[in-house]
């Protein structure tokens, strides 16, 4: 271990910890010194990461984002000046974008940021306009259509080539060939423009890249900024040696894009658990769920559970066996299917107190920024982003994933503590952390402000 480097930034950890355990309280001068210095630190460790100890990667870049949130606070704006183009490719697969594409985080970063600085915002590619609903609720997003066969990178490069100029800022999606070949391309030919890529995954897929590969690390230093949608992945590629760049939290979070407004009050709330996703689908993991409420459903007495989505079609025969095994619970056990209207599903949201997510493999589902948002407590399976989703035990439960049993009891345990009085404590801690950790609007001025710094 190189004991120098690792002093320096020891004693570096050690002449800012008064500072960094208060830095809500930071003025914002101090604080963008601060960031500064952070950034900096987290940049020379990553860079002698192979003989340090990569705890300290992980510390720099935690706090860092810690005081980037006191620097998002405290105003003024972030500074865009130059940048008119913000372009989201859908490079993975050259695959097309789909309909439910544009309000998740692979359409929202790209097109909030650009709405924020008065920039124009662009996304290629898609099918054909009548697949895209949902850009009515997206003004002034510029969709590029194409209809050659997925797996065509000519119309991208093509596109590269010709409108580079316009391309300021690019927003990017994992760590996938195509991903890296479109970069590098684009590096070649602005290589003062911004680049963002946004690692939206979970633990699985993470230890499946070969974080060590020449062209890994190529990508990355042509990245101004990488991130992580949960803390616990940030910490873990942090942690990893051969990981050579500093890694940040940037979360999934809520936009109501169409204005609808949205009812968090303890008195809306019933005594309803709700899932909204993929019904069936096997990372949801469902049968989960169904099987922990059938344990649980004699000690949650007037409880209901409402699975809503579309259902995938192998699960039917799973629903038939389970209201025939269980036939006492087809009064309380429903599956809407889907809900693609934003004012219904919110409604659902309202009217429930628990949301529950029992996913096998997750990294921060989009879904959980809506329960938030609408004052849901939470039981999640230990998934990658558990602790985000319950703020450290705050905000809801974790039980231990493929145990029906743990899931029942902390089914049972939340809905004992969930009555009006609760819900009148709970709905105002869960909204200041929706507000600051899970707005989009918020989130993408954080992002600025790392593509700028």
């Amino acid at each position: 271990m190189n004991t120098s480097c690792t002093q320096i930034l020891c004693d570096f950890l050690a002449e800012t910890e008064a500072l960094t355990e208060r830095t809500d309280e930071l003025p914002r001068e101090t604080a963008v010194e601060l960031y500064a210095m952070f950034g900096a630190a987290a940049k020379m460790a990553a860079l002698n990461i192979a003989v340090i100890d990569p705890a300290l990667r992980v510390t720099l870049c935690d706090k860092q984002d810690g005081i980037l949130e006191r620097i998002i606070d405290t105003g003024p704006p972030v500074s865009a000046t130059g940048i008119n183009g913000v372009f989201t490719p859908a490079v993975q697969g050259h695959r097309r974008w789909g309909n439910v594409e544009l309000l998740k985080d692979k359409g929202l970063t790209g097109y909030l940021l650009a709405k924020e600085y008065s920039a124009q915002p662009v996304m290629l590619f898609c099918t054909k306009p009548e697949d895209y609903p949902y850009a009515a609720s997206l003004p002034g997003l510029t969709l590029l259509y194409d209809d050659a066969s997925p797996g065509d990178s000519s119309p991208y490069l093509d596109r590269l080539r010709e409108q580079h100029a316009q391309m300021d800022v690019l927003i990017l999606h994992g760590m996938y060939p195509e991903t890296l070949s479109y970069l590098n391309r684009y590096r070649k030919l602005r290589p003062d423009g911004k680049v963002y890529c946004g690692l939206d995954m979970n633990s699985f897929w993470m230890g499946r890249i070969p974080w060590g590969d020449p062209a890994i690390n190529r990508f990355a230093g042509q990245c101004d900024v990488v991130a992580t949608s949960c803390r616990s992945l940030r910490d873990a590629l942090n942690r990893n040696p051969y990981v050579r760049f500093p890694c940040r939290w940037l979360p999934n979070g809520f936009f109501n894009a169409d204005g609808l407004p949205l009812a968090a009050e303890a008195e809306r709330k019933e005594n309803i658990i709700l899932t909204v996703g993929r019904i069936g689908s096997a990372q949801k993991n469902n049968a989960e769920l169904l099987m922990g409420f059938a344990k649980a459903a004699q000690r949650l007495d007037g409880w209901r559970l409402r699975l809503v989505g579309p259902i995938e079609p192998d699960f039917h025969a799973f629903i038939k066996e389970y209201f025939e095994t269980f036939p006492h619970l087809q009064k309380r056990v429903s599956f809407p299917g889907a809900v693609t209207n934003k004012a219904d599903l919110y409604a659902e949201y309202s009217r429930a107190k628990l949301f529950a997510l029992t996913s096998k493999l997750e990294g921060a589902p989009n879904v959980y920024a809506e329960a938030l948002f609408h004052g849901c407590m939470f039981v999640t399976s230990d998934i990658d982003a558990a602790d985000d989703i319950t703020d450290l035990g705050r905000l809801g439960r974790t039980y231990k994933r493929g145990d029906s049993g743990a899931l029942a009891g902390a089914l049972t345990e939340s809905a004992a503590k969930s009555d009006a009085r609760a819900f009148r404590k709970h709905i105002p801690k869960a909204l200041a952390y929706a507000r600051r950790y899970f707005d989009w609007r918020r989130n993408v001025k954080k992002l600025m402000y790392m593509l700028q710094s």
